[in-house]
């Protein structure tokens, strides 16, 4: 069998190729057509609103296709339904009389007729169960086939769910990456310290992780940029020293200033002195990330 090419655009609002089932169906009919002239014929005398140079690429293209004839195409397995294009018929009926091999049909009237070759009675309680049906060909080549139209729709929603879990990720990772980004915030949640060296507003943008990167405790082998870390501890010990006995010199009035985010003016509160002992040594630490 040659690969089926490519259903032209122009026409693919009326017609649909089923490959593996090398059938050609008629989307306004919902069946499929017979091989050879039946199709020319079908669409000359059930479509003429459709206009003839369509038409004819109708019948040029399904001349390209491998076809095979209705006694010779064979019906899905249950799994394998619905067809797509084929019309679903859901009240469908199926008997279910002990030496019956499964016949279908469309209604309820039809399957009294079969139920009569089984000796069934007009009184008698009808062997059959409903279900959902389709047929690939109408007229003498029409035979039913029971699809399962739950298992589909279960499909259908696992695919719905998939999705929207795929979808759900794809936010959170867009999340996470707005996350990981700095982002300036409202002047009324910003720290003295924020305020003070613009820090936001200087890396805005900018990503966390290469940022956090940076702050690592560079090798000694890094030479200057090792010693500048190594000499932070000594500027912050020294500051520190400075002001641990600043009111003792009467000198308080610094405090104000110390703990000011504006450099050109005090803050209404003292810069507190009272800290717990491993406070200096984590601000130092702080401090040579960021000098870092």
């Amino acid at each position: 069998m040659h690969p089926s090419p490519s259903t032209p655009e122009s026409i693919t609002e009326y017609i649909l190729f089923h490959p593996e089932h090398s059938v050609i169906i008629c989307r306004q009919c919902k069946y499929a057509v017979a091989p050879g002239d039946r199709i020319k014929k079908h669409f000359q005398s059930l479509h003429q609103a459709i206009s003839l140079q369509t038409r004819k690429e109708i019948i040029a293209y399904c001349e390209t296709l491998t076809l095979l004839s209705p006694i010779d195409v064979i019906s899905p397995r249950l799994e394998n339904g619905p067809v797509d294009g084929l019309e679903l018929i859901s009240d469908g009926q199926k008997c279910i009389h002990v030496d019956c091999t499964g016949y279908l049909s469309a209604s309820i009237i039809s399957m009294e007729l079969h139920c009569r070759t089984h000796g069934w009675k007009k009184n008698d309680a009808i062997m059959c169960k409903k279900c959902a049906v389709q047929t690939f060909f109408q007229g003498v080549h029409r035979k039913f086939f029971e699809v399962d139209v739950e298992r589909q729709q279960r499909f259908g929603l696992d695919i719905l769910l998939n999705d929207i879990l795929e979808e759900a990720n794809r936010r959170d990772e867009e999340h996470s990456l707005t996350l990981n980004h700095v982002m300036e915030s409202h002047l009324v949640t910003k720290s003295p310290w924020d305020l003070r060296t613009d820090w936001e507003k200087r890396f805005k943008g900018k990503d966390m992780k290469v940022l956090n990167e940076l702050t690592k405790k560079p090798e000694e082998s890094e030479g200057e940029i090792f010693r500048v870390w190594q000499s932070g501890l000594r500027v912050v010990q020294k500051c520190w020293k400075g002001v641990d006995d600043i009111s003792d010199r009467g000198w308080n009035l610094i405090l104000f200033w110390l703990n000011s985010s504006n450099p050109e003016k005090a803050a209404s509160t003292p810069f507190r002195l009272t800290t717990q002992d491993k406070t200096v040594d984590k601000y130092i630490h702080t401090f040579e990330k960021f000098n870092s």
